[in-house]
């Protein structure tokens, strides 16, 4: 009676063990997806602000040039 005891013992530690690890690991990668869908929203803002700035140095730049070409 105390081996099959002994025995199912064994085997429910593993198992605990693992769906522990195995919980973590999806907590992990839920965090990471945030991480990422984050700085996918940073990096597309600083694109968009990037690409605004190019535009407002090219019109300045055009309007420069303009009056000398006259």
């Amino acid at each position: 009676m105390m081996n099959r005891s002994m025995s199912n013992l064994k085997t429910a530690v593993p198992k605990a063990r693992g769906l522990r690890d195995g919980q973590e690991l999806i907590s992990l990668a839920q965090k990471l997806a945030r991480d990422a869908e984050r700085h996918a929203i940073l990096s597309a803002s600083l694109a968009s602000q990037a690409d605004r700035l190019m535009h407002a140095g090219l019109r300045l730049l055009d309007t420069r040039k303009a009056p000398q070409e006259s």
